[in-house]
């Protein structure tokens, strides 16, 4: 029998994990398409880089299974089951994976001063290696003591506050709601964060930038309220969007099986992925663990339909995540994204996630047993 070629666009979590799910089969042969120039390392510990807690080199992943390919894939046509690559090469295709991640939302362009700030240097975003390289790079030049102002409030934000300002840093932390991190954590877990960003760092909620203005000596954020905020950096930390090649420039949407509707043999995983399903409607996450499990999900996903392995079901998110804020340690299993929720009465600070009655996450402040045991009964209930 002939190996039917899957080639995977993506070589971070969802494409790395994919990669490893479809690893010594005889019955596949797997390509994994990366980035031009780049080698794939853990997208989860850029952070450590950014702030001078890691070396570059530290977080490089080992190269994925099969054969690796460092040539951007620009557009893919379905019809004719090829990817274009940036180098003007052509891969032909028997099943296709996109597992081609995020980029970081920006300041609106129409903010006054953001080109200028960015060409300078002054304005950034942590989300790739070379974003934690340049962030790193700019609070060493500020000296022992740098000035950072951080303009969003899920959990990046939430982190980069935390950890500069332990680190000895004057941080600022501006955010478009009064409470920030609802949408993430679920509002009594983002009331108890804003409290204690409110007690150890300078805060700024309910507000937005209206202009960035970078001079030679300082950068100057102007807030809507007329509020002058003079720093060293500004670290614009307000989510992810989708990136995938063409014809998915918005996202690649997929059902409960992570298929691509209407393109033939085609599936998608991690930040690429917009999810529509009975179970929780439209929804996405954008977090190393669940990339990792969505990547495992689709490749067994594509041996089912290439009439080589079972059904594996729908998928629904059931991966954790941590996070040390303020000396606090947040965790998080499944999807946390709705922001009606109930309080579990326990030691810490437990929030149920409901969707129609039926719990799909949980999130909370220092009561990281009681939450991965939630977790366990979602995995339970879903087996």
């Amino acid at each position: 029998m002939t190996a039917r070629h899957v080639v995977i666009l993506g070589a971070g979590s969802a494409g790395t994990a994919a990669a490893r799910a479809l690893a010594g089969r005889g019955d596949v042969r797997t390509t994994v398409v990366g980035r031009t120039g780049e080698s794939p390392y853990s997208r989860m510990l850029v952070k450590n880089v950014a702030y001078g807690q890691a070396a570059p080199e530290l977080i490089r992943l080992p190269a994925p299974h099969g054969e690796l390919v460092a040539d951007t894939a620009e557009r893919v046509d379905p019809a004719t089951q090829d990817v274009h690559l940036a180098s003007g090469a052509t891969i032909t295709y028997d099943a296709l994976l996109v597992a081609t991640g995020s980029r970081p939302r920006g300041l609106d362009p129409d903010v006054a001063g953001v080109e200028h700030a960015v060409r300078a240097g002054r304005l950034l975003t942590l989300h790739s290696l070379d974003d934690a390289v340049r962030i790193r790079e700019a609070i060493a030049a500020c000296g022992e003591s740098a000035r950072v102002a951080i303009y969003g409030g899920g959990l990046i934000a939430s982190e980069t506050a935390s950890t500069l300002q332990a680190l000895g840093h004057r941080v600022s932390l501006v955010a478009r709601s009064r409470v920030p991190g609802v949408a993430g954590f679920g509002r009594p877990v983002a009331e108890r964060v804003a409290a204690d960003h409110e007690a150890r760092v300078t805060t700024y909620f309910g507000r937005t930038v209206r202009r960035v203005l970078a001079t030679p000596d300082a950068t100057v954020v102007t807030l809507d309220d007329g509020t002058d905020l003079e720093v060293d950096l500004v670290v614009v930390a307000l989510g992810t969007t989708p990136a995938a090649p063409s014809p998915w420039r918005d996202g690649v949407a997929v059902d409960d099986r992570l298929r691509v509707s209407g393109h033939g043999a085609v599936y998608a995983a991690g930040g690429a992925a917009v999810h529509h399903d009975d179970h929780l409607g439209t929804w996405r996450i954008d977090h190393w663990e669940d990339s990792a499990a969505q990547g495992v999900h689709a490749a067994q996903s594509v041996l089912h339909d290439l009439g080589c392995g079972e059904d594996p079901g729908p998928y629904r998110p059931r991966s954790a995540y941590m996070a040390m804020i303020h000396g606090r340690l947040i965790s998080g299993v499944g999807y946390t994204g709705h922001p009606g929720t109930r309080v579990a009465q326990t030691d810490g600070l437990v929030v149920l996630h409901e969707q129609e009655g039926t719990v799909v996450g949980v999130s909370g402040v220092e009561a990281v047993g009681e939450v991965y045991g939630w977790g366990s009964r979602l995995h339970e209930a879903r087996a």
